[in-house]
């Protein structure tokens, strides 16, 4: 797989058109808030306060949804139903997480809180942190650059056994993104918060829409803030699975790295944050092929609100 192989997996919605089975998801107001599958309209089309126009190819909110928390209301009610049916007994029910996902109309103005599972059947944006942990060559033993990656543990549900970036989490209501990175390194890494606050440093965001299970499949459009976590050497602070999302956390160096993210052994969004961090320190440039589309692509322009 080529670097741009690695951003097709994660970015396969079409650019030039929206397929014929997805739908608009409209807020009350009729700004489009994301993308739905025929198998979720017609759930919706049973429900008093949202609208299907199959003409229209858009499933609407109502108008007398006013307020955040009359959405909010609505939105849990019909997740906690939906939950118990057997189509959702994967999606909603084993995936439920009790967690909190903001939706955005207009643009950094929270709209509803939605549960993180039912986020991904409405095809709305979602966001979370992912943080690069590295010894920077000039402190490694050997003058090389090194990264700590874990591998998730065999019993996530998903992508079990992968590759994955040091640390990284969806952002969850209520915490903020400098919240969620001190709390994803303390779980996730053992990372103490003193050394997570003095040590980290925001690189930018990363932004994409992938179709998880294929093109005929949802849509999740994701915004990924990003971080770099310079370590001071090799041994003084190291990562360690806290809360059991990883199995292990092994020092890379890119040549043992980049075979791995080519030969797909990340999960896949996490092989995009690991090309973006090359491409920030320079190690990966202009020279290498389809270095445009593979910087363009990992900074998708979304037709929805966003944060």
């Amino acid at each position: 797989m080529s670097l741009l192989g690695v951003i097709d997996k994660v970015d396969t919605f079409p650019y030039d058109h929206i397929p014929g089975h997805y739908y608009h998801f409209l807020a009350h107001d009729g700004v489009c808030i994301g993308y739905m599958t025929k198998d979720m309209v017609v759930m919706f089309d049973g429900e008093p306060d949202f609208s299907v126009d199959n003409e229209a190819k858009t499933v609407a909110m109502g108008s007398h949804l006013t307020t955040i928390e009359a959405r909010n209301e609505v939105c849990s009610s019909i997740a906690s139903r939906w939950r118990r049916l057997p189509q959702f007994s994967l999606s909603l029910d084993k995936g439920w997480r009790d967690e909190l996902y903001t939706v955005y109309n207009p643009s950094s103005t929270p709209y509803m809180l939605v549960e993180r599972a039912f986020s991904v059947l409405l095809g709305i944006v979602t966001y979370g942190v992912h943080i690069n942990g590295y010894v920077p060559a000039s402190k490694s033993k050997d003058g090389k650059l090194k990264m700590w990656i874990p591998r998730r543990s065999a019993t996530k549900s998903t992508f079990p056994g992968m590759l994955d970036n040091t640390v990284a989490g969806g952002l969850g209501y209520p915490y903020g993104i400098s919240d969620t990175v001190t709390k994803e390194c303390q779980e996730e890494a053992g990372l103490d918060a003193e050394f997570v606050q003095s040590h980290i440093k925001p690189t930018g965001v990363v932004s994409y829409m992938i179709q998880p299970d294929g093109p005929e499949h949802q849509v999740q459009p994701e915004v990924e803030y990003t971080f770099d976590l310079e370590f001071d050497d090799e041994t003084s602070v190291l990562p360690f699975p806290e809360d059991g999302e990883a199995e292990n956390f092994s020092l890379m160096t890119l040549d043992e790295l980049l075979p791995k993210v080519m030969a797909g052994e990340f999960k896949p969004n996490c092989g995009l944050i690991i090309v973006d961090f090359l491409v920030r320190h320079g190690l990966v440039g202009p020279e290498t092929p389809d270095y445009a589309e593979i910087v363009s692509r990992s900074h998708r322009r979304f037709p929805f609100p966003t944060l």
